[in-house]
């Protein structure tokens, strides 16, 4: 990274501090960074004020400087650093920008202005917690990585060095929203290495994206939408995917030690059967598996011999298949908890839990969600989808064949119930999401097992069946055109990414490899006293 020629900084900050750091917060009557100033530990930064309130008297008690200013944000604190604030903040190292409804503490935000003059970054966040309202994915935090190196810092907690804050500086009144800001940033950086995210220090955004900063663009007469379009054509930003280029692995890795039970519904056998029971067996100290067939239960049995397993007949429910699956999900919460578990996960058989020893079982939370990714399926027919399967439509990025999967882990409770196959009520604590670990999800492996789906939906109807012919709609016009099922292979195939692209796609974002049973035997976790192989 280059150094900007600048005249000699300050040798004191606002009024008369030698604190090297500096917070300026755009701050409302609810604002809540009263909670930062909690010690024990003294502060490494000076903390200014731009009140946007009517309250004469608020925050201005201990060492806090306070300046009023109405507006947006972003045009507001270019007011504020190049009039109230020009003399003194070339004194500063590093300095931070957040928005006001983020729960953070003195010793978090002293450890990221530490972490950000130990990585020497120009540009960087803290890490958002799996519980915060979020707008980009790649903010929340990733617990394998200290620092991640990336292509975007948000515009809701930017962290600025002082040179590289001067080269922004005339961004800040371009728009009155901000948005864009946060694409343009990366175009003044000079490496991979100028912008990050700090994971090893969190903070909590408490409201829902928009709040009064969107208030106070709309009362300037401007469009928000129409403003962000024309700054990224005005700056020719066109390619908006976010990219972690590298990461900073953490230097301990915490450890959940918390019972988890894993529960599936069996309505079909399927060759895989025996590497999905293995894989999960590691993976979770209680395996409640469902099925209403005699065949399928008995193969079930001989499959999980040894492990730590409940085979329980179908609740019995009027309704299809997804009716069923969540009514065994309400079974499951009931023997999960007799069983001594405390986390519940519903998977469904060609699903897999790809957790690649992540941290999940989040303190506070009573519901943890994990997105899902789509296998990209093979040109040939597949024995071992598990296996021959390893590239992965990302969820949200690039189009899918099926209904997206989204599961979600409770933390069990008297009152938990499932709301339907993918999330609960009635849990203590609160809901979150994470972007890791993950679900990945083999729906159509090739397009034999696609025809298989077809010939199965047909018979049985239901919800499963409207929601396949929605997302197979283009291919079931295809195979009418052409008389039979079979006559959609070509279409199918043509949307598999060629070999060629593959690499283009995952380096865009629009794809991911992962390859969760080649280290499957790698971890064993024991099972809970007093729970063996037996069934009920």
């Amino acid at each position: 990274m280059r150094n900007d020629t600048a005249a000699p900084a300050p040798t004191t900050g606002v009024a008369g501090s030698s604190r090297r750091n500096l917070v300026i917060l755009r701050a409302g009557d609810a604002s809540l960074h009263e909670r930062w100033l909690d010690g024990p530990e003294p502060r490494t930064w000076d903390l200014v004020i731009s009140y946007f309130g009517t309250d004469p008297d608020r925050y201005r008690t201990g060492d806090v400087t306070r300046l009023d200013l109405t507006g947006p944000k972003w045009p507001a604190l270019h007011r504020v650093l190049t009039v109230d604030l020009a003399e003194v903040v070339g004194h500063y190292d590093y300095v931070w920008l957040p928005d006001d409804d983020l729960d953070s503490d003195t010793a978090s935000i002293n450890n990221l202005f530490e972490y950000c003059a130990r990585y020497r970054v120009a540009l960087a966040q803290p890490a958002l917690t799996e519980d915060s309202y979020f707008s980009h994915e790649i903010t929340l935090v990733d617990r394998r990585y200290s620092v991640r190196y990336t292509n975007f810092v948000e515009i809701m907690a930017p962290c600025f060095t002082r040179e590289f804050l001067a080269r922004c500086l005339p961004t800040f009144d371009a728009t009155q929203t901000g948005w864009g800001l946060d694409y343009r940033w990366p175009q003044l950086a000079e490496d991979t290495g100028a912008l990050a995210i700090i994971d090893a220090v969190t903070v909590r955004h408490t409201r829902p994206v928009g709040g009064p900063n969107l208030t106070a663009a709309h009362e300037t007469g401007v469009n928000p939408l129409q403003e962000y379009r024309d700054y990224l054509v005005r700056h020719q930003i066109y390619d908006l995917t976010k990219r972690v280029h590298r990461g900073v692995p953490a230097t301990t890795r915490p450890t959940t030690g918390q019972p988890t039970a894993i529960c599936v519904t069996l309505d079909r056998h399927r060759p895989d059967l025996a590497a999905w029971f293995h894989y999960h067996s590691v993976r979770a100290d209680l395996l409640i598996v469902y099925t209403g067939d005699a065949a399928i239960r008995a193969a079930a049995e001989e499959l999980t011999a040894g492990m730590p397993v409940l085979l329980c007949d179908n609740t019995e429910v009027t309704g299809d298949a997804a009716d069923q699956e969540t009514a065994n999900i309400g079974s499951a919460v009931t023997r999960a908890r007799a069983a001594g578990m405390e986390w519940l996960l519903p998977l469904g058989i060609d699903e897999l839990f790809y957790d690649d020893d992540r941290h999940w079982q989040l303190r506070g939370a009573g519901q943890v969600t994990f997105l899902g990714h789509e296998a990209v399926p093979m040109r040939t027919p597949v024995a071992d989808p598990f296996q021959e399967c390893t590239v992965f439509r990302i969820s949200g990025r690039s189009p899918f064949l099926d209904v997206p999967v989204i599961r979600s882990a409770v933390r069990l409770g008297p009152d938990v119930t499932p709301v339907d196959r993918h999330m609960f009520d009635g849990f203590t604590g609160t809901s979150a999401a994470v972007v890791a670990p993950m679900i990945l999800h083999y729906p159509y492996p090739s397009f034999e097992s696609w025809l298989a789906r077809a010939a199965e939906v047909a018979d049985g109807g239901g919800t499963r069946a409207r929601q396949f012919a929605h997302h197979s709609r283009e291919l079931l016009r295809v195979a009418a055109a052409h008389g039979r099922l079979a006559g959609a292979r070509c279409c199918f195939q043509a949307g598999i990414p060629a070999d060629g692209m593959v690499d283009r796609m995952v380096r865009a974002g629009e794809l991911l490899r992962a390859d969760p049973m080649s280290g499957r035997d790698a971890r064993f976790r024991p099972a809970v006293a007093g729970i063996t192989s037996h069934t009920t």
